[in-house]
């Protein structure tokens, strides 16, 4: 495992973590798909049709409309942002495929340096939350708990 990938698995858990304890709902439901992603790129990373990893490609085109979903159902920015990263990812399988002189080194470049921003920008959009005085999910649930004990 080179640095960079270790960095972007360090700072990607800090992120969706600090997106978890400190954010509401939508980004909850922002670290889910993530983690989902993540997981699934495990199972079919392997799968090629030439120097294309086209499950791959559609786990990221899945999680695109799902991101793309959540900055359309609630009031939040950095779902945009999310998109964005997928977008520029999406483009980059779509540029494997039709430029045969991308190395698959620098094609995993461009993805953990476009996953990378996509975490931090969920971890920001939790810190604005918070910015904001917004209590976030796990408070309220342990509040609601604390108060029906009382």
């Amino acid at each position: 495992m080179t640095a960079f990938v270790a960095l972007y698995l360090v700072t990607g858990l800090a992120a969706l973590a600090t997106a978890w304890l400190k954010g509401g709902h939508p980004e909850r439901l922002g670290v889910v798909i993530w983690l989902a992603g993540w997981a699934l790129a495990l199972l079919v990373n392997d799968l090629r049709f030439g120097d294309l990893r086209w499950a791959v490609a559609l786990l990221d085109l899945a999680a695109f409309a799902a991101y793309l979903w959540l900055a359309l159902r609630y009031d939040r920015w950095w779902p945009l942002g999310v998109s964005a990263c997928l977008l520029l990812s999406i483009a980059m399988h779509a540029a494997v495929l039709l430029t045969p002189e991308i190395t698959p080194l620098a094609e995993a470049s461009a993805q953990l340096g476009f996953g990378m921003l996509g975490v931090l920008i969920q971890a920001a959009g939790a810190f604005e939350r918070w910015l904001a005085g917004e209590a976030p999910v796990s408070a309220s649930a342990v509040w609601g708990r604390r108060q029906r004990a009382t």
